[in-house]
């Protein structure tokens, strides 16, 4: 099974760093060429992004990704729940 939104390897290369909240799942923020900050993206395994807050679907292209990092919000979220996954994030987590 392939995730609907993989990241580039400099990307997943980035997040393998990042602090996780959950069992595979770390929350990041994104920024866009344009300079869009995006908030509360969730990433799984690091390696592609699974959810987005607010969004039923990734408003944007993985390629206009600039940036990806945490934030201490990201590092420590107090909403850890209510996401709307794009893809079977528990069953990936276990497969990747």
């Amino acid at each position: 099974m392939k995730f609907k939104y993989p990241l580039s390897q400099e990307l997943k290369d980035k997040a393998s760093s990042f602090d996780e909240f959950a069992n595979g799942g770390a929350q990041a923020t994104l920024k866009l060429k344009d300079g869009s900050i995006y908030e509360e993206a969730l990433l799984s395994n690091c390696s592609a992004i699974i959810a987005l807050r607010g969004h039923e679907d990734l408003p944007f292209a993985i390629s206009e990704i600039i940036e990806i990092y945490q934030t201490e919000k990201d590092k420590k979220p107090t909403n850890r729940g209510g996401w709307d996954f794009w893809d079977d994030w528990k069953n990936k987590l276990n497969t990747t």
